[in-house]
């Protein structure tokens, strides 16, 4: 009898242990930020902080740090603002040198459409960013902050003024004689998203004859332009424009290119006259000079 009850009591501290265990198992599997955010729900934000002060790892954690995701589940999944800027205040606070608090903070500043301040913060970590020893961490760190800062400032939003059908007339010139060039039509359009343009251009009886696409390359401050004809299959021509606005309604593009294995230059020089009509000149390098030549006029109008 005595052997039995204490085969009993034997098999009950076991369950309670294994119990015990099994329960202390499924805490420590528990991400950080759950716990955070499980205690802030049930104390409030101080009692989370203090959670974090508590079983904070002594190194910064990246993108995985529990601070950066308690603040995003705030305020995508909970849409609480106000809480999910606090937690990152607390982390730039806790961070001061890394990127990616601040990068954080200027999502939380956008969806409080306080873009300035966003601005502010994306250039903060776009130049810690330089400062990251991986190379591959340091460009998607920079990319984000860079892409975000651009589309804030409307640097991807340069050739608006081009949207629309437009037929040409142009002219070009060797030697400094005029050649007479067909007519012919454009379409240009943004892809969705409104970042990256379309240029379809046709001849004018509406036959195929080449395709642009030009986007913006936040990295290096540059668009970047693909040409494809429609014609000739001739691969793709990449080409890197760096546009400069020297005056009201006048631009100045110049275009790195590969041609036979050659590196190339041209300068487009644009002048929008008005909302419909629009000057583009082309130049290339003047051989034996360090002059530009003109080699193509075109005439834009805006069809009806």
């Amino acid at each position: 009898m005595k052997e039995g009850i204490v085969l009993r009591r034997l098999i009950s501290l076991m369950l309670i242990l294994c119990g015990g265990l099994l329960f202390a198992q499924e805490d420590s599997e528990m991400a950080l930020e759950e716990k955070l955010y499980e205690e802030y729900k049930s104390n409030g934000l101080d009692k989370a902080m203090q959670m974090y002060e508590k079983h904070k790892t002594a190194e910064y954690e990246g993108l995985q740090e529990p601070l950066n995701l308690l603040g995003y589940k705030l305020m995508m999944e909970d849409n609480d603002l106000e809480t999910a800027e606090q937690v990152f205040k607390a982390q730039i606070e806790e961070y001061p040198e890394e990127a990616n608090p601040y990068d954080s903070y200027g999502d939380l500043l956008l969806e409080k459409g306080e873009n300035d301040k966003a601005k502010e913060n994306f250039k903060k970590a776009a130049k810690l960013a330089e400062s990251i020893e991986d190379e591959a961490e340091k460009t998607e760190m920079k990319q984000a902050s860079l892409s975000k800062l651009a589309r804030l400032e409307n640097k991807h939003r340069k050739l608006d003024f081009l949207a629309g059908d437009w037929e040409i007339t142009q002219t070009g010139y060797r030697d400094g004689k005029a050649i007479n060039i067909p007519k012919s039509k454009q379409n240009v359009t943004y892809l969705p998203g409104e970042s990256v343009l379309r240029i379809t251009h046709t001849k004018e009886d509406n036959a195929a004859c080449c395709e642009r696409i030009v986007a913006y390359d936040a990295m290096d401050d540059t668009y970047q332009m693909a040409y494809v004809n429609a014609i000739n299959p001739n691969g793709i021509q990449v080409s890197d424009l760096t546009i400069t606005e020297t005056g009201d309604g006048e631009f100045e593009f110049m275009e790195d290119y590969m041609q036979n294995n050659e590196k190339k230059q041209a300068k487009h020089v644009i002048l929008q006259k008005d909302k419909d009509h629009v000057e583009w000149n082309v130049y290339l390098p003047k051989e034996g000079s360090q002059d530009w030549e003109l080699v193509n006029k075109m005439e834009f109008k805006r069809e009806a």
